[in-house]
């Protein structure tokens, strides 16, 4: 069973944690990451019970439970994932609850047994499809809240039909029976019946972007695509609403699917770098949102820009721009200051600002990231150019949305 730890990180039930003295929530900047982690468990717990299931309405008068956590930060992501990492029950429990795959990860962060909510961490990889099932047709067993935290994909949702009716070739699909995991940390894999030949018209295409909470509701059935190569590296915050049954269904084109696999993390070492992977990435999409409001700020106030500097807001706009854009920038950067070489494509002004940012980061885990994104770099992996009339319509608004909220910075 999943448990809430108290403040003196002692693991206790919910009710027991409950106290009758008035508690004063500590200002922002004096916080620490055990703090923000149970603040953000009390908080969450508080406002999922407004929630109907029934009329898949939630906190705030706000859709299913997205009003739960539209108000977490990645700052407090950042804590939570720091208390977690320093806290030896909670990284063996969140260890044993989460996944990894070279194209997915899910992190578990914590959960409330008695209402039966979880909290996770999503991410996709740029290296192309595998999605733990994401990317093809399937209901959930529970109402889900997504906030997407950095890229973004492509929301498609179905309407199912029998194979009797009339339809489109590509519109088949076998439908799959799945079993639930005895429970979270199972490293057993799940099973699937085939039920039947079913259809899956799409019924509706919607891009879902940085900066928005999404409701997904429990008898709607959706698909998701990435579009890695342009959105980036994809980020979401996942919350679930209490398990309505024990099963779920996925729709494949193919109808000899056994099983599917289960990938746990075995050891807590390979845990602990993870975690550090999902706080350093956090930290940079932190620093990518700052850097863009110093330099804007800047240009407002009238100082001059270097070319690059000009090139850094304009490429902001672009939903892979962490990839594109800063991850090189940053590579270059760090590699200058090693070798004691001036740093011309930024203001004195700047470089003191990304020294005080870079500095926090963790040497290691951030060489990682830019490795790893040099790679994709060099695999022609990412790209700014849409080939899809569709998407690029819809990129396009987006952008334009984001250059009204950048201008007014």
């Amino acid at each position: 069973m999943h448990i809430h730890p108290s403040s003196s990180t002692t693991p206790l039930s919910q009710s027991a944690a409950v106290t009758t003295t008035p508690y004063r929530e500590p200002p922002l900047e004096h916080r620490s990451d055990e703090q923000t982690y149970h603040l953000i468990y009390k908080d969450i717990s508080e406002k999922y019970s407004a929630f109907n299931q029934q009329q898949e309405m939630g906190y705030g008068n706000k859709k299913g439970v997205t009003g739960d956590i539209d108000g977490i930060t990645k700052a407090d992501l950042i804590s939570v994932l720091k208390h977690i990492k320093s806290t030896p029950f909670l990284l063996d429990q969140c260890r044993n609850s989460s996944a990894k795959s070279a194209l997915f990860t899910k992190l578990y962060l914590m959960s409330n047994d008695d209402q039966g909510w979880n909290l996770r961490l999503h991410t996709f990889s740029v290296k192309g499809s595998g999605l733990g099932g994401e990317d093809s047709p399937h209901y959930h067993r529970w109402t889900l809240a997504s906030q997407i935290l950095t890229g973004g994909y492509v929301n498609v949702n179905y309407e199912e039909g029998s194979i009797d009716q009339p339809h489109e070739a590509k519109n088949e699909y076998s439908k799959y029976e799945l079993s639930a995991s005895k429970n979270q940390s199972s490293k057993d894999s799940r099973t699937t019946n085939f039920v039947s030949k079913s259809t899956m018209t799409p019924t509706n295409k919607e891009l879902y972007v940085e900066g928005a909470t999404h409701h997904f509701p429990v008898e709607l059935a959706h698909s998701v695509e990435t579009h890695a190569a342009v959105m980036g590296t994809t980020l979401t915050l996942a919350h679930t609403a209490k398990s309505l049954t024990n099963t779920s269904y996925a729709f494949e084109k193919n109808d000899e699917i056994i099983e599917i696999p289960q990938r746990k993390i075995e050891s807590n070492v390979e845990f602990e770098s993870i975690l550090q992977e999902q706080i350093t990435l956090l930290q940079v999409l932190r620093l990518s949102s700052d850097l863009n409001n110093f330099l804007q700020e800047r240009r407002g106030q009238g100082a001059p820009l270097t070319p690059k500097e000009e090139n850094h807001i304009n490429d902001f706009i672009e939903p892979n721009y962490v990839e594109t854009s800063l991850l090189p920038a940053l590579a270059i950067y760090h590699l200058e200051s090693i070798n004691a070489v001036d740093h011309d494509d930024f203001s004195a002004e700047t470089q003191i600002f990304l020294d005080d940012h870079m500095g926090g980061l963790d040497r290691d885990a951030l060489n990682d990231l830019i490795e790893n994104n040099q790679g994709d770099l060099f695999a022609k992996r990412l790209t700014i150019e849409v080939n899809d009339p569709e998407l690029a319509l819809k990129l396009n608004e987006h952008k334009n949305k984001k250059i009204d909220i950048g201008s007014s910075l």
